[in-house]
């Protein structure tokens, strides 16, 4: 009978309630690496991100170009004098120009947020 209580708390179940136990204990460790495998299983190669930025220069891209053309057309139509409504004109300028600062801002973070992953990538290893 003595046997039988040792050999209980020895082996057999104690082992399988430690190791059931084990397995609901999750150290910082193993969180992060659940964490990175999330990533990798979402992005395994980085390509989302490159097109995620390359999506971005482009858009940011399109706004310098918006911007610069409203500016230069409202410059040309008051050095030559077009007839056309030059208040609206000014008004638009002034609307697409005012979201300069942010649009820049959001572009800086979201491209540098992206090189900062590729470094720590390239850091580890990965």
């Amino acid at each position: 009978m003595l046997d039988k209580v040792i050999g209980f708390f020895s082996g057999g179940a104690m082992s399988s309630i430690e190791n059931i136990a084990s397995e609901w204990i999750e150290t910082k460790k193993e969180t992060a690496e659940a964490e990175t495998l999330m990533l990798k299983t979402l992005d395994p190669n980085g390509m989302m991100r490159r097109e995620l930025s390359r999506k971005v220069s482009q858009l940011y891209g399109v706004y310098l170009i918006t911007s610069l053309a409203l500016l230069g057309i409202e410059f040309f139509c008051v050095i030559f004098g077009v007839d056309i409504d030059l208040e609206q004109l000014a008004v638009t300028t002034n609307k697409v120009t005012d979201l300069f600062l942010p649009i820049s801002a959001l572009f800086g973070a979201i491209v540098t947020a992206s090189f900062g992953v590729n470094y720590a990538n390239t850091k580890q290893g990965n």
